[in-house]
């Protein structure tokens, strides 16, 4: 796509992104589109997304400048918010409209002053459409972290395995029950429902596990409706790192292959705490 492509038209942005492939950039918002609204931090190294629920759920998307064609940022950082609803419906806007199985859709996003609106120019089959998108001011984010000292547990799954585990999870289950155990080594998920009570005990060498760490067992209950949109994440990564620290803060990261490049989803999730 011919746009513009010159250092002058660049310097009047503060955010100019090109890629020759929208799908990529479309499916890893929709991994964390949990709620309608979302943060876009653009940095040097690309734009990390947040998407936040009642200051105890946060879903991050990292989508690196070596996935765009063309990255131009013209500030250290630039943010904003916008509607994730009306923005993957514009990325999406020429899905299964083409005849061609092969053909893609290619996006330029500009992002022109602080409170302008993000302006989209998607093209497919020589077919432009040209969206406008209104943007909100950055409220305070919460700097959800787990430091490599103060992780208690690590393991990693791959995706594929983990999901079919989740998927199977009784619905009416108001909460999922994770157990870290230093030994025996294992990783088990209890549930409670209508059904009755249904677990699942992985073991630290199950094929299915690729690294157990567990330096101190501990048992935690984070509530079903909160843990469920990790699906949306597994369905697209290859790999799932989960960790917790000693207040139970769960960190899950997914790693999505992108052509050549790797590409990162993470997911925090405070527990419920204990009344007694």
């Amino acid at each position: 796509m011919e746009v513009d492509g010159n250092d002058s038209f660049e310097e009047k942005y503060l955010l100019v992104a090109k890629a020759d492939n929208v799908k990529h950039i479309s499916s890893l918002l929709k991994a964390v589109n949990f709620k309608d609204v979302g943060v876009c931090f653009a940095t040097e190294h690309g734009l990390k997304i947040v998407v936040e629920d009642s200051k105890c759920v946060q879903a991050n998307t990292f989508i690196g400048s070596e996935i765009f064609q063309e990255y131009h940022l013209n500030d250290d950082t630039v943010a904003f918010r916008v509607d994730l609803n009306t923005l993957i419906e514009c990325l999406t806007i020429f899905d299964g409209c083409s005849t061609n199985p092969s053909s893609t859709t290619a996006l330029k996003l500009t992002y022109k002053e602080y409170g302008s609106p993000v302006k989209l120019l998607l093209e497919e089959g020589g077919i432009i459409t040209d969206c406008s998108l209104r943007t909100m001011e950055v409220f305070d984010i919460l700097d959800f972290s787990i430091p490599a000292e103060s992780t208690t547990s690590k393991i990693i799954l791959r995706s594929s395995d983990f999901k079919d585990i989740l998927s199977d999870i009784d619905s009416t289950s108001d909460y999922v029950e994770f157990t870290f155990s230093e030994e025996p080594q294992f990783f088990k998920i209890l549930t409670s429902g209508i059904a009755g009570k249904c677990s699942v005990e992985i073991p630290s060498k199950s094929e299915i596990m690729e690294q157990f760490l567990c330096n101190t067992s501990i048992t935690v209950k984070y509530k079903y409706k909160q843990i469920k949109p990790f699906l949306k994440c597994m369905n697209i990564s290859q790999k799932t790192l989960i960790r917790t620290n000693e207040e139970g803060l769960l960190c899950c990261q997914f790693m999505v292959q992108v052509d050549s490049h790797t590409c990162y989803l993470e997911y925090f999730c405070t527990p419920i705490v204990d009344e007694d």
